[in-house]
């Protein structure tokens, strides 16, 4: 009998998800309003809903016989995990799905762990909290439960705090109660990101994408490269706290993007995402350097079958994303003809005027896939120039 996921979500995760039901052999079945669908990746069934009608979404489930329930963005975990729970399926417990992209509380939560650490933090209602916090600076300011670097600054001065505040808040949506969260800046050291899953409550580490990052004020992604350039003792330190920090949070199933950054041997917390990695990352990155179907794992967990996953088997290749924007436009000649390129995995053509980029839209700026069995091309051309 053909496995049943349903796909909460319409957008560009979701059809990934659509495409890995293919491989696999599964039925996919959206849940999305009609203006969120993504049209590649068609699924076999599309349900036209509102995502927030919960208990209809259930109702729909139980006539489909649905296996398997998976979110696709920060705003669809709680309720996958509510669907899977009403339906007796494999997902996060509820309780924690609901407040997963809480940042204060998930710092919270790893307070007192040795494997994974935080800067100093506090939430903040309004810039007289940071005052009295007696932070250093610089620090961090964004909002509470938003991913994606979304409403985040860098805050150099108490004379800045104010406008860096007014731009987190302003990232809300209308009608949400705006709280922002305060941490002293990281400086140094290697940023990555570590796409992880989850099942049954055990935690298996994936890949580790080295990030490029604009710096301040905004620390907008600009490139991201697998697998991050760490020792084998820095890989195992990651690993170890990810994994320790993915059960202090509670999570049990699915997927985690979590950011972080290394420095001096030490690893430390930026938030969790319960969520596959954007920007490509999830898909086909790690296809492209580990030969896991990272995605089809995950419809796979969600349907309860999920076969053991050795890393050890896994492919040792070279895959990464560049963003051609004008932080980047060194990279302006190479793009231009990458097409022609033997690593050239896809190139995205937006426009010849590179703008400057303050927040990641993936779809909308010029961008191109690299993948290598010798390290990363652009860099040895680069070097060479």
């Amino acid at each position: 009998m053909k496995k049943v996921l349903a796909i909460i979500g319409g957008g560009v995760m979701a059809s990934y998800f659509g495409e890995a039901c293919r491989r696999i052999g599964y039925e996919s079945h959206y849940f999305s309003m009609a203006d969120g669908k993504v049209d590649n990746g068609e699924p076999d069934f599309f349900h036209e809903i509102n995502i927030f009608e919960k208990d209809k979404i259930v109702g729909i489930c139980k006539e489909i016989n649905a296996d398997g329930v998976v979110a696709t963005t920060e705003l669809t975990v709680p309720i996958a995990a509510y669907v899977a729970d009403k339906l007796n399926l494999p997902g996060n417990p509820v309780e924690v799905a609901d407040v997963i992209t809480d940042k204060y509380r998930n710092r919270r939560c790893i307070d007192g762990l040795a494997t994974l650490l935080s800067p100093k933090y506090i939430e903040v209602a309004d810039v007289g909290d940071i005052a009295n916090a007696d932070m250093r600076y610089p620090i961090i300011l964004k909002p509470v439960n938003l991913g994606g670097k979304r409403g985040l600054s860098v805050v150099n001065g108490p004379d800045d705090l104010q406008a860096a505040f007014d731009y987190a808040v302003s990232s809300f949506r209308k009608g949400e109660t705006p709280t922002v969260i305060a941490e002293e800046f990281l400086s140094g050291g290697m940023e990555c990101s570590v796409e992880s899953i989850s099942y049954k409550g055990r935690h298996t580490v994936v890949q580790i994408t080295q990030k490029d990052s604009s710096g301040a004020p905004h620390c907008v992604e600009l490139g991201h490269h697998q697998p991050a350039p760490l020792s084998d003792e820095d890989w195992q330190k990651v690993v170890r706290g990810v994994c320790d920090g993915l059960t202090a949070i509670g999570l049990t199933d699915g997927c985690c993007h979590t950011e972080i950054k290394v420095i001096d041997g030490n690893v430390y917390l930026i938030e969790f995402n319960a969520r596959p990695g954007g920007d490509h990352i999830s898909h086909p990155l790690v296809k492209l350097s580990t030969g896991f179907d990272f995605i089809a794992a995950l419809a796979q967990a969600a349907v309860g079958e999920l076969p053991p996953v050795d890393v050890t088997k896994f492919e040792h290749r070279y895959s990464g994303l560049y963003y051609v924007v004008d932080q980047t436009k060194a990279l302006k000649p190479i793009f231009d003809r990458c097409e022609n390129e033997p690593w050239c995995v896809k190139k995205n053509y937006v426009a010849d005027d590179l703008t400057v980029l303050t927040r990641n839209d993936m779809e909308n700026t010029n961008y191109f896939i690299y993948s290598s069995d010798e390290g990363d091309p652009v860099r040895k051309i680069l070097a060479s120039n």
